[in-house]
Protein backbone atom coordinates (compact mmCIF):
# COMPACT_ATOMS: atom_id res chain seq x y z
CA UNK A 1 0.00 0.00 0.00
CA UNK A 2 1.25 3.46 -0.86
CA UNK A 3 1.84 5.98 1.87
CA UNK A 4 0.61 9.55 1.62
CA UNK A 5 3.27 12.11 0.83
CA UNK A 6 3.89 14.88 3.32
CA UNK A 7 4.61 18.50 2.52
CA UNK A 8 8.31 17.83 3.11
CA UNK A 9 8.22 14.99 0.53
CA UNK A 10 6.66 17.30 -2.06
CA UNK A 11 9.19 20.06 -1.39
CA UNK A 12 12.05 17.58 -1.86
CA UNK A 13 10.38 16.30 -5.03
CA UNK A 14 10.11 19.80 -6.50
CA UNK A 15 13.71 20.62 -5.59
CA UNK A 16 14.93 17.44 -7.31
CA UNK A 17 12.85 18.24 -10.39
CA UNK A 18 14.46 21.68 -10.61
CA UNK A 19 17.94 20.17 -11.08
CA UNK A 20 18.97 19.43 -14.69
CA UNK A 21 19.69 15.77 -15.53
CA UNK A 22 18.80 14.77 -11.96
CA UNK A 23 15.13 15.42 -12.75
CA UNK A 24 15.06 12.98 -15.67
CA UNK A 25 16.91 10.28 -13.73
CA UNK A 26 14.65 10.64 -10.68
CA UNK A 27 11.48 10.69 -12.81
CA UNK A 28 12.52 7.44 -14.49
CA UNK A 29 13.33 5.86 -11.11
CA UNK A 30 10.00 6.97 -9.64
CA UNK A 31 8.05 5.90 -12.75
CA UNK A 32 9.34 2.31 -12.70
CA UNK A 33 9.02 1.80 -8.93
CA UNK A 34 5.52 0.47 -8.28
CA UNK A 35 5.66 1.09 -4.51
CA UNK A 36 6.68 4.72 -4.94
CA UNK A 37 3.84 7.18 -4.17
CA UNK A 38 5.20 9.47 -6.92
CA UNK A 39 4.70 6.74 -9.55
CA UNK A 40 1.75 8.22 -11.45
CA UNK A 41 3.05 11.77 -11.05
CA UNK A 42 6.39 10.75 -12.58
CA UNK A 43 4.72 8.97 -15.51
CA UNK A 44 2.48 11.94 -16.23
CA UNK A 45 5.42 14.37 -15.94
CA UNK A 46 7.49 12.29 -18.38
CA UNK A 47 4.61 12.18 -20.87
CA UNK A 48 4.15 15.96 -20.68
CA UNK A 49 7.92 16.49 -20.97
CA UNK A 50 8.11 14.26 -24.06
CA UNK A 51 5.14 16.06 -25.62
CA UNK A 52 6.74 19.43 -24.97
CA UNK A 53 10.02 18.32 -26.55
CA UNK A 54 8.11 17.03 -29.60
CA UNK A 55 6.17 20.30 -30.01
CA UNK A 56 9.34 22.39 -29.68
CA UNK A 57 11.15 20.16 -32.19
CA UNK A 58 8.29 20.53 -34.71
CA UNK A 59 8.25 24.30 -34.12
CA UNK A 60 12.00 24.52 -34.82
CA UNK A 61 11.59 22.50 -38.02
CA UNK A 62 8.81 24.83 -39.20
CA UNK A 63 10.91 27.91 -38.41
CA UNK A 64 13.89 26.45 -40.30
CA UNK A 65 11.70 25.70 -43.32
CA UNK A 66 10.37 29.27 -43.29
CA UNK A 67 13.88 30.71 -43.00
CA UNK A 68 15.19 28.59 -45.88
CA UNK A 69 12.15 29.40 -48.02
CA UNK A 70 12.57 33.15 -47.54
CA UNK A 71 16.33 33.06 -47.99
CA UNK A 72 15.90 31.21 -51.30
CA UNK A 73 13.14 33.59 -52.41
CA UNK A 74 15.25 36.70 -51.83
CA UNK A 75 18.51 35.31 -53.23
CA UNK A 76 19.94 37.15 -56.22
Amino acid sequence: MQKNMTLKDWVITLILLALPIVNIVMLIIWAVDRDEPRNLFAKAYLIVMAGTVAVVFIFYIIILIIIFAFSAAFAY
